[in-house]
């Protein structure tokens, strides 16, 4: 039989992302190309295809969205242009992996989970680390009951951005720690407790643009369960979680971005902890791409799609905002 023909991507914006994230973890994954970048000014474009060597064309985001020789696009711009162009995509009719978050706030998310519903090609969110190995045996472990019933997911998500022009302090673009790492351990909390926090207690340190340098906080959701969660921008990276059950626990590592060096120890009581490395040095992406590529290619069943994961994560954020803002008019 003839190899299926690889899935043709366009990517939305040249940033720093795309190369140092997507594209290895495309190369890795198999089965897609990039065709075209949608760029408005070119230039960054440009240099940026030169140094990967990539051969595709450059246009502005219509003309990328609305060739036909598109099946996917990955939207790796601004988080205030998230739900304009993954939303335009998908009126095209094309598949739509769209960085985090998927919107700025709860209603842009279910304008765009909305729009998905009706659409002819899914739309992921592009939280990569429910693909990996390590969350699905964490998945497995749990839902075997091997830590008992999980009450508490402890987890951090720190690294330190040093340049002053970085779009993550700006207001205007939604930036901020919470937007840019605090939502990595809301949502594997929603993934893991399958409901919304009824309760948050938050403490927010503002950078000097105005945006959350740091955000801290506790999401409970009902029955003694919670999230005890820390995210910033100024400290070295930090990416320890603990998921904690009534007989024993899960300590990762890295369970958002991990590689071969990452550890994942189980640990009960009574018994010595047993520890696995089980994943391997391949780029962040790869199994999300590869599974993107086996839905679109192979006619796979689609797993962690926007329209159902999306809008608890949403609506967390928004209890963190809210709890946050009401801390910091005391």
């Amino acid at each position: 039989m003839a190899e299926p023909a690889p899935v043709r991507w366009a990517v939305l914006g040249a940033a720093n992302i795309f190369r140092a994230n997507f594209l290895p973890s495309l190369r890795a994954a198999g089965g897609g190309e990039v065709v075209v970048v949608g760029s408005r000014g070119g230039r960054r474009a440009a240099e940026m295809l030169a140094r990967e060597e990539l051969q595709c064309r450059i246009a502005d985001y219509e003309g990328a969205i609305g060739t036909e020789e598109v099946d996917a696009v990955y939207v790796a711009l601004p988080n205030t242009l998230h739900v304009e162009w993954a939303g335009a995509a998908l009126r095209a009719g094309k598949a739509v992996l769209c960085e985090k978050p998927l919107g700025v706030d709860l209603s842009e998310v279910e304008e765009l989970v909305e729009l998905a519903h009706g659409a002819r090609a899914p739309l992921w969110e592009a939280f990569a680390f429910p693909f990996h190995s390590q969350y699905l045996r964490a998945e497995e472990l749990i839902s075997g009951g091997e830590i008992g019933e999980l009450r508490e997911v402890v987890s951090h998500f720190h690294f330190p951005v040093r340049r002053p022009d970085n779009i993550r302090w700006s207001p205007e673009l939604a930036g901020g720690a919470l937007n840019d790492v605090g939502c990595y351990p809301i949502h594997l909390a929603a993934l893991l407790f399958r409901r919304v926090p009824g309760r948050a207690l938050v403490s927010a340190t503002a950078a000097p643009s105005g945006v959350d340098l740091e955000t801290c906080g506790l999401l409970e959701y009902g029955g003694g369960s919670r999230l005890l969660f820390s995210s910033g921008l100024s400290r070295a990276r930090d990416t320890t979680t603990r998921l904690v059950g009534t007989e024993g626990s899960l300590e990762l590592t890295d369970p958002f971005h991990p590689g071969a060096h990452d550890t994942f120890e189980l640990r009960v009581a009574g018994r010595p902890g047993k520890r696995e490395r089980l994943m391997s040095d391949e780029p962040t992406f790869a199994p999300l791409l590869r599974h993107i590529h086996a839905v679109l290619r192979d006619g796979a069943g689609p797993r962690h799609l926007a329209i159902n994961d999306s809008i608890p994560t949403a609506q967390a954020l928004e209890w963190v905002r809210a709890a946050a803002s009401r801390e910091s008019g005391r």
